[in-house]
């Protein structure tokens, strides 16, 4: 995804936007910025990233942006900030997107064990600490491309999903909706306290 930065006219009206879905006014106009990049997968809403300078550390929050009525949809790391929008969004689900797109809403949500991240190599991993060899190519070995199989009533999808410390093998049902299912999970080899936990800020 293409990164750009939000020039700073839109930073007067977007401001008081996100700062309306927290609790109090995190972001000033002075000391953040903002960005924004289009994804593929939904037509009428991008992904922006507010970074405040105000705190330390920085802090980074995630929003939807519909760029024509400027409603903003903050990314909370709960699957109702994405599932109870479902019908704002124009998706553009097909087999070269729906990939993303699940990889996507499993980024930005998170429980005890953070967030789950889709990975179709190893490249995509996060270590919290050097692998071990047998550990690297077991990874090597294991995580495949995910594969996608289109039908009348969505996709179905089998992927590997890193979630905490361990890899798991899944089966995901997509509606043309949105919506989504997983069907089937295989927990693959053992924990690996190499494998990062990744929380949203």
């Amino acid at each position: 995804m293409y990164v750009i930065e939000v020039p700073l006219v839109k930073y007067s009206v977007l401001i008081p936007k996100i700062n309306a879905l927290s609790s109090f006014a995190l972001f000033d106009e002075d000391r953040c910025n903002l960005t924004t990049c289009t994804l593929p997968f939904i037509k009428n809403y991008q992904l922006l990233v507010a970074q405040t300078f105000t705190t330390i550390p920085v802090v980074t929050m995630h929003y939807l942006w519909n760029t024509d009525n400027n409603d903003m949809i903050k990314l909370d790391g709960t699957r109702e900030a994405l599932f109870n929008n479902l019908g704002k969004f124009q998706f553009l689900l097909i087999p070269s997107t729906v990939v993303p797109y699940v990889a996507f809403v499993l980024g930005h949500v998170q429980n005890e064990q953070g967030s789950l991240r889709l990975t179709e190599c190893i490249c995509s991993i996060e270590f919290s600490n050097p692998p071990t060899f047998s550990e690297m190519e077991f990874l090597k070995e294991t995580i495949k491309p995910a594969t996608v199989v289109e039908e009348a009533e969505g996709f179905y999808i089998t992927c590997y999903v890193i979630y905490g410390d361990t890899l798991f093998e899944a089966n995901i049902r997509v509606e043309q909706n949105g919506e989504f299912e997983f069907l089937e999970e295989k927990q693959m080899g053992e924990p690996m306290p190499c494998l990062r936990q990744i929380f949203i800020e």
